[in-house]
């Protein structure tokens, strides 16, 4: 593409490229088969947001059940079965090979934080003004 060209004397003028985005624009406003084919398109999709903004209005008529909104509230817990202890432990032991090691020097470089290089004065006033809008 001539306008990504390294060397700034083989990209095209400021001239060229408003030359070049008029023509454009007077082709997609011709009666050209790509210029129609544009208009069919914009036009699908126009319908296609207003059909959607109406299946919006739709649903905010809907009216819900107040029971059907959840809120908390007492279960009855009176005839549940009684727990029962599992025979087969083998599921829940983990193998020590299975899990991968990692150098307690990585870890620690992981939670390393220099608190030097931080303005604990500029967190503390982003936390009051956070508790400010609150």
């Amino acid at each position: 593409m001539k306008c990504w060209d390294a060397k700034a004397e083989n990209r095209p003028s400021a001239k060229e490229l408003y030359q070049i985005l008029n023509k454009w624009h007077e082709d997609m406003n011709s009666n050209s088969e790509i210029s129609s084919q544009m208009r069919e398109y914009n036009k699908k999709i126009r319908e296609k947001k207003l059909k959607n903004r109406s299946n919006e209005n739709k649903s905010e008529s809907i009216k819900t059940h107040p029971q059907a909104i959840y809120t908390s509230r007492l279960l009855n817990f009176k005839n549940l079965p009684e727990p029962v202890n599992s025979s087969d432990l083998s599921s829940f032991q983990v193998n020590s090979d299975d899990i991968p090691s990692v150098s307690a020097n990585i870890i620690s470089e992981c939670f390393d934080v220099q608190f030097s290089e931080l303005d604990l004065n500029e967190i503390n006033q982003d936390d009051d003004d956070l508790n400010d809008e609150s």
